[in-house]
């Protein structure tokens, strides 16, 4: 998460933008920072700093070496909005268990 501004950071990548814009513009209005790339190419530039997660519209499989950050691949039926909540809930979970594991180190 973004330590400055408490904002988790978001990489969505679409290979159809107009697919792409309509969840980002959701991810945005749910209080998240989005950068969108059109494609897995595009996305290399994009990957500093490392995301909190990546969100795949329309594509198959993304990692890169090192990779930290959960991928959300979204479903052709899913929504904007119920994507917003899967990243929300996706997101808790994880803050939840990397502060328990902290806690048990």
């Amino acid at each position: 998460m973004n330590t400055a501004s408490g904002v988790a950071q978001l990489l969505l990548i679409a290979d159809d933008p107009a697919d792409g814009d309509s969840y980002r513009r959701a991810l945005d209005a749910g209080g998240y920072d989005v950068r969108q790339a059109r494609s897995f190419i595009d996305s290399l530039d994009a990957i500093e700093p490392e995301p909190d997660a990546i969100v795949l519209v329309g594509l198959a499989v993304f990692s890169y070496p090192g990779q930290e950050a959960p991928v959300l691949r979204v479903p052709a039926q899913m929504t904007p909005k119920a994507l917003v909540a899967e990243v929300h809930r996706r997101l808790s979970l994880r803050a939840t268990l990397l502060t328990t594991l902290a806690q048990a180190a």
